[in-house]
């Protein structure tokens, strides 16, 4: 009766929205006269393009941030199963995912925690505040069909994008129609019962440009209990109103099964009851932004964003041990969380030196949480239903001196429902050596995060005392073009400081606590190198190191030492092959029957060829974990061994 009863709550919030998304387009299509420049801002036939971590749309030499660009050429080269697969080798990002694609995927930027990273696409936030890992996004839901590019930039942000954007942000770009008819296929399948089939249409609908695509994923069972299969829908439609503004829909629906043994169980081989987590899980974003340019130096932008995950998971529970006498007990969870996000924004740009950006932020999150706790024979209702409302305004200036130094400054304040209201700053600079190819930068800036709904409202772990996480950062670089060989060399350094971190302390009694002071310190190198025109050479090398003051201790969960690269070679014309390398130092974890446990650093090889038979038709052949490496993400969670794929894509 109780499952009959989550499913049916499940099913009422999918069909509300469903409503709600429905209802969003037809009153984005009535805003004609809304605006933005960003056509004209950003040269739009560069791959340097960088939209996030600014409101100005510079570029990314632009930019005092230190920003990754993962683009469509990369994507369709590396052939990757999961976009976890695709995001592990970038300087100074760490990715965990214990027993493959069925469990939540986490991504640690410069030893932040995953809910320091605000995620986009398509410029909609996507952070889930009532998952267990306090608002992060789970990576292991995205599909990688039609998506155009991710942009990656590190450091606190939150003087653009308010709470969570401590650690960085993560902007998924998907792709749009280019105005021509066509469509593609891609079908691939591998070891462990792994299929994936994939369809894309794009061109002219009547006086619009649309686009949509549809996908299938099977990942079978790379390791015991591991299980995800989803089914993925993407759409946009583009198009001019009147004379100076055109507007963008776009949309996209995830419907997933996933299966793992509970978070810190010891999975496959440690855990002693033999169960499942189970979720079932629908992810819908929205998004409508509509643009005026109606001069060359003044732009305004209306943009919309609409995030609805519902889901219903079931758990067995993790057995008593010595660290936890109680063990977890087993538990339903029916749970919907929707962000109705709407921003306005204006550009303004008085002479060739100066940019100015300023506007206003209107977002309203909702969590919902019904579940039970099993005692023995005896079930304890839990619930907590929780909203918040935030508004903010927020200024942005760029302005070149001379043309070897450019100065950026931001600021943002921020009102909140049951907080304290806040101001975020950032400022930076970038100098060009005269008559060189160096470029030097210095930013500051600070940063926080609104405790999340389940860190807040969770009968378990939850403290709805918990204050506001708060941080500080520094960080330099330098980045050198090269001459000999087509490329550059970048460098960073930064420093971190949080305050009021929110850690998960295990027990004996577990429980989400504010950690007094933090201090995250590190640096970044990276290389890439394009030689005689058909090899690609993009080496890096990462250090963190991090202090809890009131211990002593390092963080669980963070490596001091990230390493690998990316190889691209095009030996003949119709073969292109892309290796990746990637090492990952030793770290500390912890799972209830074993307490912290340091799991031993690891390596690993992917590697990918295409062969192209004909302009429209191209096989390839994947290999992911090449040589078998046999390591745990978490404790008692295998890795999954060598997987081998084979795909082939069409073009009509």
């Amino acid at each position: 009766m109780r499952r009959n009863s989550i499913l049916q709550g499940t099913r009422r919030s999918r069909e509300q929205g469903a409503r709600d998304a429905c209802v969003a387009a037809v009153a984005a299509s009535t805003l004609a006269w809304a605006a933005t420049t960003r056509a004209q801002v950003v040269p739009s036939t560069s791959e340097s393009i960088i939209v996030t971590g600014t409101r100005l749309y510079g570029t990314v030499s632009d930019t005092a941030s230190n920003v990754t660009v993962i683009t469509a050429k990369d994507i369709e080269l590396r052939h990757a199963s999961s976009a976890v697969e695709l995001l592990r080798t970038l300087p100074g990002v760490f990715i965990q995912q214990p027993g493959g694609r069925g469990s939540v995927a986490s991504i640690f930027i410069r030893g932040s925690k995953p809910n320091f990273t605000v995620v986009l696409i398509d410029g909609v936030r996507v952070n889930d505040q009532t998952n267990t890992r306090g608002g992060s996004f789970d990576f292991s839901t995205l599909s990688l069909d039609s998506i155009d590019r991710i942009e990656i930039v590190r450091g606190p942000e939150s003087a653009i994008y308010g709470s969570d954007a401590v650690g960085g942000v993560i902007n998924i770009i998907t792709s749009k129609s280019s105005g021509h008819l066509s469509a593609d296929l891609d079908a691939s399948a591998g070891q462990f019962g792994f299929w994936r089939s994939a369809a894309d249409v794009q061109g002219p609908l009547g006086p619009v440009d649309a686009s949509f695509g549809l996908s299938r994923t099977d990942n079978g069972t790379p390791v015991p209990g591991g299980v995800f299969r989803g089914t993925a829908l993407n759409g946009s439609l583009a198009g001019q109103l009147l004379q100076t503004a055109t507007f963008e829909i776009t949309g996209r629906y995830d419907s997933d099964h996933a299966e793992s043994y509970p978070d810190s169980s010891g999975g496959p081989l440690l855990a002693v009851i033999r169960d499942v987590d189970r979720r079932d899980i629908d992810e819908a974003v929205f998004g409508a932004r509509i643009e005026q340019h109606p001069t060359s130096k003044w732009a305004q932008s209306l943009q919309f964003g609409l995030y609805d995950r519902s889901s219903t998971e079931i758990s067995p529970g993790v057995a008593p041990s010595m660290q936890d006498p109680s063990g977890i007990p087993p538990s339903t969870d029916d749970i919907h969380f929707r962000s109705d996000d709407t921003t306005w924004t204006h550009v303004v740009i008085p002479n060739r030196d100066l940019r100015l950006a300023l506007g206003a932020e209107l977002r309203v999150e909702r969590g919902r949480d019904d579940g039970s706790l099993q005692f023995g024979p005896f079930s304890l209702p839990t619930s907590f239903d929780l909203k918040r409302t935030m508004w903010a305004g927020f200024i942005e200036a760029s302005y070149q001196i001379l043309s070897t130094t450019t100065l950026s400054a931001a600021e943002r304040y921020d009102a909140s429902t049951g907080a304290a209201s806040r101001y975020n700053p950032k400022i930076g600079i970038a100098y060009e050596i005269p008559e060189s190819s160096t470029q030097l930068q210095l930013s500051w800036g600070r940063g926080f995060k609104l405790p999340s709904f389940y860190a807040l409202g969770n009968p378990l772990v939850g403290d709805p005392n918990l204050k506001p996480e708060l941080s500080t950062n520094i960080e330099g670089g330098i980045t050198q073009h090269l001459s000999d060989v087509p490329g550059s060399f970048k460098f960073s350094w930064f420093s971190t400081n949080y305050t009021n971190l929110i850690d998960f302390n295990p027990g004996p009694v577990p429980k989400l606590v504010n950690l007094s002071e933090v201090h995250v310190r590190g640096g970044e190198a990276s290389l890439d190198l394009h030689i005689a025109g058909n090899l690609v050479v993009g080496p890096y090398l990462s250090y963190t190191l991090t202090r809890d003051d009131s211990t002593g201790a390092s963080l669980r969960d963070v490596p001091r030492w990230l390493a690998g690269g990316v190889l691209q070679w095009h030996p003949i014309e119709p073969v292109t092959t892309s290796l990746t390398i990637s090492h990952v130092g030793s770290y500390t974890d912890n799972a209830v029957p074993t307490g912290d446990v340091d799991l031993a650093g690891h390596n690993r090889v992917d590697l990918s060829t295409t062969w192209i038979l004909r302009p429209q038709k191209r096989l390839y052949l994947t290999a992911e974990n090449l040589f078998n490496s046999h390591y745990e993400e978490a404790v008692g969670f295998p890795a999954p061994g060598l997987f081998v794929r084979c795909g082939i894509q069409i073009a009509f």
